[in-house]
């Protein structure tokens, strides 16, 4: 388990079904941050499954109350070995917003790209997000993620109709910000 002073991480389980029903239901997090529409607990229980199988996400709790508050994921970004991606991660994350504001997802964060450049041996980590979700791209400079570019995804398919940003931390200069945060 990852765990710092005010929350932990843990694997899904079923009984997450019901904030991923209030966060699936709520149309905020759709346009934020593209989380899928969930309108039933029948819907819910699909997507909790989906989750568990996942290796790399977790579910964001309070230490104090064991409260979800949100979601964090590792998503490969690739599995072709010659490419190189096997050394590279992308992050995707969501906090309820009872909880924003309150320096939880710089937290989480900074546990899952620890785990991800020390344990995992990961060389970067990217991270995804809308164009206008301003609040998600400043957290991410503020950990270091350099801006790199930006898809138009409805040039890619007439399914989509949304824009979003890159950014990408490698590991050496998010060694550089961990050392200076510990002094």
């Amino acid at each position: 388990m990852l765990e710092s002073k005010r929350i932990y991480l843990r694997r899904f389980e079923e009984k997450d079904e019901s904030e991923l029903l209030k966060w699936g239901s709520n149309p905020r997090y759709h346009d934020m941050a593209g989380f899928e529409r969930i309108d039933n607990i029948e819907e819910a229980n699909k997507a909790v499954k989906q989750y568990m199988l996942r290796p790399e996400s977790y579910v964001i709790c309070l230490r104090k109350t064991n409260t979800v508050i949100g979601l964090v994921e590792l998503y490969e970004r690739g599995m072709d070995e010659q490419s190189g991606l096997l050394k590279t991660k992308e992050v995707g994350f969501l906090l309820d917003q009872a909880y924003e504001g309150h320096g939880y997802m710089t937290e989480t964060l900074r546990l899952i790209l620890a785990y991800a450049f020390k344990k995992k041996r990961q060389t970067e980590v990217w991270a995804g997000t809308f164009l206008t979700n301003k609040k998600s791209q400043k957290l991410l400079e503020k950990l270091g993620f350099k801006y790199i570019y930006t898809i138009d995804y409805s040039h890619v398919s007439a399914l989509f109709s949304y824009q979003e940003k890159y950014y990408l931390l490698n590991k050496a200069e998010w060694l550089k910000i961990d050392a200076n945060t510990k002094s």
